[in-house]
């Protein structure tokens, strides 16, 4: 006689490990994604406004103060958290998620090393100029940091947000948990 199939104490376990990792990963994708988009609408657009000193100035403090375990938890956690996901749905065979799990893991690599290669080295080059009331030509970094900025800002945004999408996507295609069928 067979049973209908059961959710097996044993088997659902590790889905629901899998799920808790995809929505770690998810999560802290998110709040990456989050950080450039909020960059990218409200400021850089509000410091587009401001005199080259105050917009030197608040580059460095913001640059200063983004270092910090929160931030760098999501921005390499992200990351960290989707491969073990990946290796996680991998070992279950649910290879439609790890798909869409390996496409947005490979997406927010691309905003990390847009962040990497553009942004960093523009911020780097804002702290080094030291305190904006002593730049001689604020107007020239300027020029020389904000539209790269915002470009590679946007590059990252975007990444960061198709990851989010297809992070997104895997959730709804992991199982949340595994059946069993029973044969006596």
């Amino acid at each position: 006689m067979t049973e209908q199939s059961t959710t097996a104490p044993e088997t659902a376990r590790p889905t629901r490990t899998a799920a808790v990792l995809l929505g770690a990963t998810l999560l802290t994708t998110g709040l990456v994604a989050g950080v450039y988009f909020c960059f990218a609408v409200a400021i850089m657009p509000g410091l587009g406004h401001v005199d080259d000193r105050t917009f030197i100035d608040v580059l460095q403090q913001v640059n200063k103060r983004i270092e910090n375990p929160v931030f760098f938890a999501c921005f390499f956690g992200a990351p960290i958290l989707g491969v073990i996901s990946i290796v996680q749905t991998r070992k279950l065979g649910h290879t439609e998620a790890n798909r869409w799990i390996i496409a947005g893991v490979a997406l927010a690599f691309v905003g990390m090393l847009i962040t990497i290669g553009g942004n960093i080295p523009l911020n780097n080059k804002l702290r080094d100029a030291g305190d904006p009331a002593k730049i001689a030509d604020p107007a020239k970094l300027r020029d020389d940091v904000e539209n790269a900025w915002i470009a590679w800002n946007t590059a990252r945004t975007l990444a960061a947000t198709a990851a989010l999408a297809t992070l997104t996507r895997a959730t709804h295609l992991l199982p949340r948990t595994s059946h069993t069928s029973h044969t006596s």
